[in-house]
């Protein structure tokens, strides 16, 4: 459950809860919903945000950038060691106790997840980060974003630094409700097993007897197109590198042209039919790739997988140019 939300009231208590520093974060920018259009923005991804030499992490609607020497840790796992900065996203667990580790001082450790329901803003004063509205509840220091769906947990140093780079995630504005994209008159159209679809020229064709192996969700193994005619080769597959730390992002499209291995997902998010197809986008918050099953009348489910690279602008049109060949 969300936790209720409360205005700080001045500074002295302000200060007595978060600390000063904090603080002039906090009350920096108080202004109201109205004065902001809060309900009426649409997802940007604020390249700039991200420091050099730090890399971005998305999880979801929303992107946050941390040294590139950082640690990862996915949903669900668990790990722990001597670093100084850890990105923990959705339900893992750095240091956990029984993993009879223990966690080091001083290590920064910020916590990316997802809220179910979104607290309702009432006129209370909230500030601004890249755009974005920032609720402080009474537990610090913990931070909301419920137009993105995310909630950030601190620990350690290095939380005002992370937290200037929250921004939306390129799945965000991929998924953004709104008028589909434009295809560049120097696109060029690709048809591979019952679609078409439409990429920038730049980007590097490649045909496939079998789809990458060792692949993951967090980052496309192979950049450009990839047109995959069979399953992955089944080999031994070490510990991919983007399940550990943050990985630069590849850009492309994957389409593995044969019948989808895993069933389709029980709830869709985003357009649920692009042209005359049927697509099924895995609502499971992303961090790097897009996945969708698409199908349309005569045409067996495959699965296409969109690598979240840079804006998603680029990508957003990519999706968007889904057809039947």
């Amino acid at each position: 459950m969300v936790p209720a939300l409360h205005r700080i009231r001045t500074p002295m208590t302000c200060a007595f809860v978060f600390g000063i520093v904090v603080c002039a974060l906090l009350l920096a920018q108080p202004v109201s919903a109205a004065e902001l259009g809060a309900g009426d923005r649409s997802p940007v991804v604020d390249e700039a945000a991200t420091p050099a030499g730090w890399l971005p992490v998305d999880f979801g609607n929303a992107q946050i950038s941390v040294p590139s020497s950082w640690s990862l840790i996915t949903g669900g796992a668990e790990s722990c060691g001597p670093n100084t900065g850890v990105v923990v996203l959705g339900q893992g667990t750095w240091c956990p106790p029984g993993l009879g580790a223990f966690a080091t001082s001083g290590t920064s450790i910020v916590t990316l997840s997802t809220i179910q329901s979104q607290p309702t803003d009432h006129g209370q004063p909230y500030v601004l980060i890249n755009g974005i509205p920032i609720y402080a509840p009474d537990v610090a220091p913990v931070y909301l974003a419920p137009s993105l769906g995310a909630r950030l947990t601190f620990t350690g140093p290095q939380q005002l630094r992370v937290l200037h780079t929250l921004t939306d995630s390129p799945r965000y504005v991929v998924l953004a409700r709104g008028k589909t994209s434009r295809i560049p008159p120097s696109w060029r159209w690709i048809s591979f097993s019952g679609i078409r679809f439409a990429v920038p020229a730049t980007w590097k064709l490649t045909h496939s007897a079998n789809a990458p192996p060792c692949g993951t969700d967090i980052v496309l193994p192979v950049a450009g197109v990839t047109l995959a005619r069979g399953p992955a080769l089944r080999v031994p597959c070490p510990l991919p590198e983007a399940d550990v730390r943050p990985v630069l992002q590849v850009g492309g499209i994957e389409v593995d042209g044969y019948k989808a291995t895993t069933s389709e997902p029980s709830v869709c998010v985003g357009p649920r039919t692009i042209a005359s197809l049927r697509v099924c986008i895995n609502p499971a918050p992303a961090y790097g790739v897009m996945v969708a099953q698409v199908s349309a009348t005569g045409i067996t489910a495959i699965t296409v997988r969109i690598g979240m690279a840079g804006n998603g602008v680029v990508e957003r049109s990519v999706l968007y140019s889904l057809r039947r060949s």
